[in-house]
């Protein structure tokens, strides 16, 4: 029998999950599973714990936490794969979703309901998720659900400052946006996308999106997209006025973001982002690695999850 790494990150969901992640780990077990299962101590902690499974053999995990952990493990495994030279087709990811905001799962169709989403991974349906690399600051990660430059980076920059302070709760971020709205600055970038230009200007805000939603919800994505189709799908708001912003993030609370006037939208493979002058900061699933430059590229390769 082939056995799981569990990677619990016992931070997660306000440190909740420090005492809830053992009755998961029983369900598993008590259902036929052979898991081992270690808890991360920092940030990053994820990302060398996979790579190291990896390397003693291990090609199933589940990652217990929300969409930052799910983004360090799939770092994780990115990271072995180019060192390895191995297919990331050969590995499976499951997902317990112990976090605030779960966007990652909602696009999968995973339950909410922790007993729900344990009975999916001992029914072992697999869907596909297309692998996207991400450079940036000299490191390389892997985008799990969706990429945020200038906004986006910001509120969740700000979020996270709220939660290391104790705050709590899923309507963070949507409290967080008026704030980051009128406070942060619109520096100009230059966007390519499969080798063409695509936008030059100042920006207020660009989002990429493998997966559908953000932000605990917000739809992110067309409805005719999927995240296993080869294609990645980027929109773009431009230097707007203040007032301009609210308005369309409001759109995007409704889920028709990305069709408003003044939404700059397209489908790409490969983009590189180059600042022109200060730098934005930039947010993978909800953290906030470093700033531009980047590029986001998709691998050609799928990874295995764990659907319902």
């Amino acid at each position: 029998m082939e056995k799981w790494m569990m990677i619990i990150n016992p931070a997660s969901a306000s440190a909740v999950t420090r005492d809830t992640w053992k009755t998961s780990l029983k369900t598993l077990t008590d259902g036929g599973l052979a898991v081992e299962a270690i808890c991360t101590e920092y940030s990053g902690h994820a990302t060398r714990l996979t790579l190291e499974a990896a390397g003693r053999g291990f090609r199933k995990f589940i990652s217990v936490g929300g969409d930052g952990t799910i983004n360090e493990l799939m770092t994780g495994l990115l990271r072995y794969a180019e060192q390895s030279g191995e297919d990331l087709g050969d590995f499976t990811l499951a997902v317990l979703p112990y976090g605030t905001g779960n966007d990652w799962i909602k696009t999968a169709g995973i339950p909410r309901d922790m007993e729900a989403a344990t009975r999916c991974i001992l029914a072992g349906k697999i869907g596909h998720e297309d692998v996207v690399r991400v450079s940036l600051g000299g490191d390389v990660y892997c985008l799990a659900n969706v990429c945020g430059i200038g906004l986006d980076a910001n509120i969740c920059y700000h979020t996270n400052r709220l939660k290391k302070k104790g705050h709590k709760g899923a309507l963070l971020y949507k409290l967080v946006a008026p704030y980051t709205i009128f406070t942060m600055h619109r520096y100009p970038v230059e966007i390519v996308c499969d080798g063409k230009p695509f936008y030059t200007g100042k920006l207020f805000s660009a989002v990429i999106g493998n997966g559908f939603f953000r932000g605990g919800g917000v739809r992110q994505n067309e409805p005719d997209s999927s995240w296993s189709d080869g294609q990645l799908e980027l929109s773009v708001m431009r230097g707007v006025s203040r007032a301009k912003a609210v308005q369309l993030m409001i759109h995007a609370l409704k889920g028709d973001f990305s069709a408003q006037k003044g939404i700059l939208s397209t489908r790409f493979r490969s983009m590189t982002v180059n600042p022109l002058g200060k730098p934005h900061r930039v947010e993978l699933d909800g953290e906030t690695p470093g700033v531009l430059p980047m590029t986001v590229e998709l691998t050609g390769q799928q990874i295995q999850i764990i659907i319902p």
